[in-house]
């Protein structure tokens, strides 16, 4: 073979080997690039996960506070919720912290069973990087220390409201109230006593004949009025720690056909409540608004997992309605 073409076969060789790298360049490239690519787009549509455990599903306020949740995590799409109850179970709802916290979501919104049983879990979770939005039911002032922020309305305030309902209702006259109260140990059922006492105080001629605990449930303040009741026929007034009970209350005073000798007074404001004190049903209403509550708690959780600094409470503004007044009531929107 002569010299030009063995020359000639050289470069056809050469250009051969150069056409396979570039290719095989190009193709990994193209990979990378691909690889690249998923990476991203799986980073962009990770969402991340807030926690939240509320105390029971048998408390309607709690519930509608958990429908509430579901409700704004679905109009969100950077954002996933998990949401438990521990239906008044305290070894129940530690172990959904714990299990948020192992799993290191990015939020846990919490309203406890009690005020009290939760600071180690607690301390695990701030100790973890993990804020925790403490919503409705408040933790003990020791426990406080490791939340991020409060969502929620005042106990005392809501109780100082529903006592001057009392006074109003009763119109100057003496009078005799029954006190059904929620789950022993919460924030709610501690201050929605503690303050409505200390208000009823400056009021010698009311006087509270008994107290009894219905865990929150309708058909268990119906028995714990009426228990009251067979002991203190002539109570004028039954306070009641939420409208669900207060409702439960008016069923057995209808039953009983003394519906319009007592009067019923209650704290929080479904659509259901509202309507009870048009018709009557209930003489009053100290307002709670759920939906605010779910909207700031919603809001909080995905700020706190942004890394933001929230303000310690964001307050869930009560006021107390009657027929008087209902009809201008509107409900705290989120700002």
């Amino acid at each position: 073979m002569n010299k030009k073409h063995m020359k000639k076969r050289l470069l056809i060789f050469a250009a051969a080997i150069l056409m396979i790298i570039t290719t095989v360049t190009v193709h990994y490239k193209t990979e990378v690039r691909s690889e690249a690519a998923g990476i991203k787009t799986q980073q962009e549509t990770k969402k991340k996960i807030i926690g939240a455990t509320l105390a029971s599903s048998q408390a309607s306020y709690q519930y509608a506070i958990g429908n509430l949740l579901v409700a704004e995590a679905e109009k969100d799409p950077d954002y996933k919720l998990e949401i438990q109850y521990a239906e008044w179970n305290v070894k129940n709802q530690e172990e959904q912290m714990r299990d948020f916290i192992r799993r290191k979501v990015d939020a846990i919104i919490f309203c406890p069973v009690n005020a009290k049983s939760y600071l180690n879990v607690l301390r695990e979770a701030k100790n973890a990087g993990i804020p925790v939005i403490n919503l409705n039911m408040k933790v003990d002032t020791v426990s406080a220390e490791y939340i991020t922020t409060y969502v929620g309305a005042s106990m005392s305030e809501e109780a100082d409201l529903a006592g001057q309902l009392v006074v109003e209702c009763l119109n100057g006259k003496k009078g005799k109230v029954g006190i059904i109260e929620g789950s022993q140990g919460t924030d709610p059922q501690i201050y929605r006593t503690q303050t409505f006492l200390e208000y009823l105080s400056s009021y010698p001629d009311v006087e509270v004949v008994g107290i009894e605990e219905a865990n929150w449930s309708r058909a268990k303040a119906g028995l714990a009025a009426s228990r009251l009741l067979s002991q203190n026929p002539d109570i004028n007034v039954f306070y009641c720690h939420d409208s669900n009970m207060a409702l439960g209350v008016y069923d057995m005073l209808k039953a009983r056909g003394i519906q319009d000798k007592i009067q019923v007074i209650g704290i929080g404001n479904e659509t259901e409540h509202m309507e009870a004190v048009k018709s009557g049903k209930l003489y009053g209403i100290v307002t709670q608004p759920p939906e605010y509550e779910a909207e700031y708690a919603w809001s909080c959780a995905k700020r706190a997992a942004s890394g933001e600094i929230l303000r310690l409470w964001y307050k869930n503004l009560v006021v107390s309605l009657t027929k008087d007044n209902i009809d201008t009531y509107f409900r705290p929107s989120l700002d």
